[in-house]
């Protein structure tokens, strides 16, 4: 990597505010080519300048490993659990790059979260995230609910499916899998949430039968957040 120069503190903050322009225009560019220009809009609008949103939070069990029966990989797809950059760079010779389809991904494997990778020849189909520590989880989710990693709670959300994708049982299978995987590691009790307009990952997540315990709700306008918590009701999960 190229050495940063500059006169003193002003040349650092200088190279400092570039990359964070370049970073900018990295993720717009991987949104827009994901999701296309209306979503691009939508998306800076809700990320740069005001955004409200509810979120149900839920609590999984993983006393032992879920039940493989809820769902299988599907036919044509190959997985991967990737646990660092490097790792992704080999994953990528011969494939594209799932980091590529992920703004902050490099940064998250740097942090420590895991990547759960599902490909369709060399395409990349869908990626969910896992998270043992503060810092692999806040490297892709800012919201404002707890997570005791220090009693050794585990993370898992950042889910994403490509369009193309949809609708063929990918996210269950994420789900199940990386439930495995921290059940493997010895963590019995994950959190995540799913906005409460999102029907369908709700309802992928409700076949693993977690509690849910509160309904989150996030305001941030600019920089400022204001993160709220209230417990779920009946009416809330019809």
């Amino acid at each position: 990597m190229g050495a940063v120069t500059g006169r003193g503190s002003q040349g650092v903050r200088g190279a400092a505010r570039r990359l964070a322009a370049a970073g900018v225009v990295r993720e717009t560019w991987v949104l827009a080519r994901r999701e296309g220009p209306v979503a691009l809009a939508r998306a800076a609008t809700h990320r740069y300048i005001i955004d409200s949103h509810s979120f149900f939070l839920y609590e999984h069990r993983h006393g032992s490993r879920p039940d493989a029966g809820l769902c299988a990989c599907p036919s044509g797809f190959e997985e991967f659990f990737v646990e660092e950059n490097a790792s992704a760079d080999r994953l990528s010779e011969g494939r594209c790059d799932f980091r590529d389809a992920v703004p902050g991904a490099r940064r998250a494997l740097d942090s420590g979260a895991v990547a759960f990778c599902l490909y369709n020849g060399r395409e990349v189909a869908h990626v969910g995230w896992l998270a043992t520590s503060l810092r692999g989880r806040r490297a892709l989710d800012r919201l404002g609910y707890e997570v005791r990693f220090d009693r050794g709670e585990g993370w898992t959300g950042a889910a994403f499916t490509m369009p193309r994708f949809r609708n063929r049982g990918l996210l269950a299978y994420s789900c199940l899998r990386r439930f495995e995987f921290l059940c493997d590691a010895g963590i019995a009790v994950s959190r995540a949430a799913v906005a409460t307009d999102n029907a369908s990952s709700h309802h992928v997540t409700m076949r693993f039968e977690p509690r849910v315990y509160a309904i989150g709700h996030q305001l941030r306008i600019l920089t400022w957040r204001r993160w709220t918590e209230r417990p779920v009701t009946a009416v809330d999960l019809v």
